[in-house]
Formats: structure tokens, C-alpha cells, sequence
């Protein structure tokens, strides 16, 4: 089961290469199947003494595969083969736009964030000094509201709303808008101011997480989807991409430096290959262990995998007294989601929250909810791709980063359950402005009379 998984994964993963090669930015859903092929192999080869997972589990990794890649391909499909009628297309046709970001609100933002950091960067020097390893700080941070550890236990009430409501979602939204900001700009002045105050919220952000990695992974790999889709799209000189193709090089030779300096610091020296291996090869096994578990709960019918969406709403009844309005079923998801951070046995030590979203899936309606979600989200993915190729421009760009990060953690956790990542989204909306300019009554007509010949 496991070798066909493996298969079937890089099948799609060839085909979804195939049909969007000529596109003008790197496809989500190929770097969906990229991921879990890598993923698969890592797990097949079984390395570190990590438990072999389930045929189970494996099972329900090529459903998900299998339902994500027909909700994708049928939705291509669709788009390229089924034309709408013209009075559809008469209204669609929109006003031309100008997207600019809103950039004292964004240096606002950035210096908030930079602001909190340096609090929580105080305490953890304290605690290192006191002989807490950066592992320990690191699960600190980690922990909901209303845990008990020196970073949370000084937060009020307030900030940690603030925090959760504003920072969290803002973090995730600079790395996208700033890559973009420093292809598209003119001003180099701005520019690298924007660079500079951006960096400042990567590192005081990872320091402040007790090591956390996966930013700089998502800021690089920010830079290196906008360098891209510049490049492809010749909207920089040839003479740039040359200077750029070196900075982006020192950039990538930095951010793995750094990287590889985190993780020995956080876990020892030598153990930087134990530590890639079983970040990306832990997935399957989780999932196998929590597999008999979430078999006996109470299907949350999508309480749990949509929990970002809805959380706050009744928390927030919660919190003015009016708990008699929170059903018991938000009760139920919420305590899955916690769930999914316990630690447990995984072979070579102990491993938590990478359950994929088969675990979310699973718990919300069993197998039929892990066919019909997977489809769901391939649809709505491909459906996002396909916008975002029509009209490039920051904002979809924003949304584009926002939507390739939560694509590339999928093996960790589906990103609808987590509450900032749905804000950021928001955040993106209000950070943007845009001033609309009515085409010439000329150019519509001409472009409807394209449609109609194209129909005919």
C-alpha cells in the first residue's frame, strides 16, 4: 500500500507538471503532490527506528491524493473545455485596477510585531540563563491560551487577543507582500526599507518562537515564487535577473545557514539530517498512531476542519458569559484540535501535531469526509490558481503565498482549522488599497465581440 500511494502520488504530480507548465506561476496543487512524494519516500524508507505506519493510514493517504487530484483535474478541465455564455462574460468584464499596499499601516504592523518580539525575546534570554533548554521555550510558545509558562503567564487578556487577532495573521502576510513589493518597486529606497523592517519581524519572530524554522523557509520561498513569476512573466530586465539570480542565491545560501544553525542549537550538534528526515517522514506515522483513537470519537461534521472559521465566535460567547450558545459540538472540535499538539510515540523519540489533514478529515465524517474534503479543496485551489493566473498583481499575489503556505504544511495540519491563517486573508483586504478606472466603452465592446466569435 505504501509503494502505491507513493506511485499514484508522483503520477499526479507529473501530470499536474504537465497541464500547467506553460502557466505563469508555479501550481499549489503540483507542489501539493511534490510534497507528498517526498513525504511517501521518506516514510518507505523507514530510517531512525520511526514506526512503520498502517496500510490504514496509507489507505487513506491515496484517497486524499487520489480526490484531491479529480477535484483539481476536473476543475481544469472544466475551465478549459466548458465556455460560458456571452451575457456571463459581458458580466464579468470589470473595471481596470491600480493595488497598491497600504504602507504605513504595513510599517505599523511590522513594528508591532517587532515590539512583542523583543518582550518575549527578554524572557526566553532569562530562562536560558536559568538553564531551560530552547526545546522547552519552544513548546512554551507553542501552547494555547490559558497555559501556564513565563512567556504566556505575564500576557493579559488583551494582548493576548491583540496578539492572536492581529500580530499572528500580519506575520504570515509580510513575507508574500514584501517579496513582491521588492521586484515590482522603483523606489529602492522603499524598497529595501521594506526588506530591512521584514527581516527584523523574520528573526525576532523566530527568536521569540524559540527557534521556529518554518518562517524562513516560507519567506525564502516567498522571494523565490515572485523572482519566478517575474522572470517568466519579463516584467524585469535581463540585465535584473542576472543581479537577481545572485542575490537570490546568497539569500538561499543564508536562510539554509541560519536553518541548519537553529535546528543544532535546538536539538544538538549532528543532528540536522535526523531532524529533515523525520520532519517530513513523521506524517504517516502519526497518523497511523491517532488513527485508532479518532475511530472512536464523535464525527464533528466539519467543526474541526473548518475550526479557524468559526472558533473565535464562540469563544467569544464564551468569554461574556453567554456559553448557553456554544453548542457542545464546537466543544468536541476544539479538544480535537488539541489533541493533534499531544506528544507521542513515534519510534525514535516523540513526535507531535504533523497528523496530516486525514486526521481532521477522518474525525469530522470518516471516510466518505476525507473523499468529499479532498475534493473540496482541490477544486477550490485549482479554482484560486486558475484567478490568480488571470490578473497577477499584489493582492493575488498575497493570496497566492497565503494559499502555497498552507499547501506546503498540509502534511503538518489543514490550515482551515487554525484562526490566524483565516484573518490573514482579511488582513490582506484591509492592507490593501485600490483605485478602480473604467475601461474605454470601446475596449469592452471589441472584447465582447472576441467572446461571441470564440463561442461561434
Amino acid at each position: 500500500m505504501d509503494y502505491l500511494a507513493f506511485l499514484l502520488s508522483l503520477i499526479f504530480l507529473a501530470v499536474s507538471w504537465w497541464m500547467t507548465r506553460k502557466k505563469k506561476a508555479i501550481s499549489p496543487v503540483t507542489i501539493f503532490f511534490a510534497l507528498w512524494s517526498v513525504i511517501l519516500f521518506l516514510s518507505i524508507l523507514n530510517l531512525y527506528n520511526i514506526y512503520k505506519p498502517s496500510n490504514e493510514a496509507y489507505f487513506l493517504i491515496i484517497l486524499m491524493l487520489v480526490f484531491f487530484a479529480i477535484g483539481s483535474f476536473i476543475y481544469m478541465f472544466m475551465r478549459k473545455f466548458v465556455k460560458l455564455p456571452s451575457k456571463i462574460c459581458e458580466r464579468k468584464i470589470k473595471k481596470e485596477s491600480t493595488i497598491k499596499p497600504r504602507f504605513k499601516l504595513y510599517y505599523v504592523l511590522c513594528s508591532c510585531i517587532i515590539l512583542f518580539n523583543i518582550i518575549d525575546i527578554i524572557i526566553i534570554i532569562k530562562e536560558l540563563a536559568n538553564g531551560n533548554p530552547m526545546w522547552q521555550i519552544r513548546n512554551w510558545s507553542l501552547e494555547p491560551y490559558g497555559s501556564s509558562n513565563p512567556l504566556l503567564d505575564r500576557r493579559s487578556f488583551l494582548e493576548s487577543i491583540f496578539r492572536s487577532v492581529i500580530l499572528a495573521p500580519a506575520e504570515t502576510i509580510i513575507p508574500p507582500i514584501t517579496a513582491y513589493c521588492f521586484f515590482d518597486l522603483k523606489n529602492k529606497k522603499q524598497k529595501y526599507a521594506l526588506l530591512i523592517i521584514s527581516l527584523l519581524v523574520l528573526f525576532s519572530s523566530s527568536i521569540a518562537g524559540g527557534g521556529g524554522r518554518l518562517g524562513f523557509i516560507y519567506y525564502i520561498g516567498c522571494f523565490l515564487l515572485a523572482f519566478f513569476i517575474f522572470c517568466k512573466n519579463k516584467k524585469i530586465s535581463a540585465d535584473l535577473i542576472k543581479k537577481y539570480k545572485k542575490v537570490m542565491l546568497i539569500f538561499v545560501i543564508i536562510g539554509g545557514i541560519f536553518v541548519i544553525a537553529y535546528t543544532t542549537f535546538r536539538t544538538g550538534i549532528g543532528n540536522f539530517v535526523k531532524q529533515t528526515y523525520t520532519y517530513f517522514a513523521l506524517p504517516p506515522t502519526l497518523l497511523s498512531i491517532w488513527l485508532p483513537s479518532i475511530k472512536s470519537v464523535s464525527h464533528t461534521w466539519g467543526m474541526t476542519s473548518f475550526f479557524g472559521i468559526h472558533s473565535y465566535l464562540f469563544r467569544g460567547l464564551d468569554t461574556v458569559g453567554l456559553d448557553f450558545l456554544v453548542p457542545q459540538i464546537y466543544n468536541e472540535a476544539y479538544s480535537n484540535i488539541l489533541n493533534a499538539e499531544i506528544f507521542k510515540d513515534v519510534g525514535y523519540g516523540i513526535g507531535n501535531a504533523f497528523v496530516t489533514p486525514i486526521y481532521y478529515f477522518f474525525i469530522d465524517g470518516g471516510y466518505p469526509f476525507v473523499c468529499i474534503a479532498s475534493f473540496v479543496f482541490g477544486c477550490i485551489i485549482t479554482g484560486f490558481y486558475e484567478k490568480f493566473e488571470e490578473n497577477i498583481n499584489i493582492k493575488s499575489f498575497a493570496f497566492y503565498g497565503l494559499i502555497m503556505y498552507g499547501v506546503f504544511v498540509s502534511f503538518m495540519r489543514i490550515q482551515t482549522a487554525i484562526p490566524a491563517y483565516i484573518i490573514s486573508f482579511i488582513l490582506v483586504l484591509i492592507l490593501m488599497k485600490e483605485t478602480k478606472e473604467a475601461k474605454k466603452v470601446k475596449e469592452d465592446k471589441l472584447l465582447i465581440e472576441d467572446i461571441h466569435r470564440e463561442e461561434k
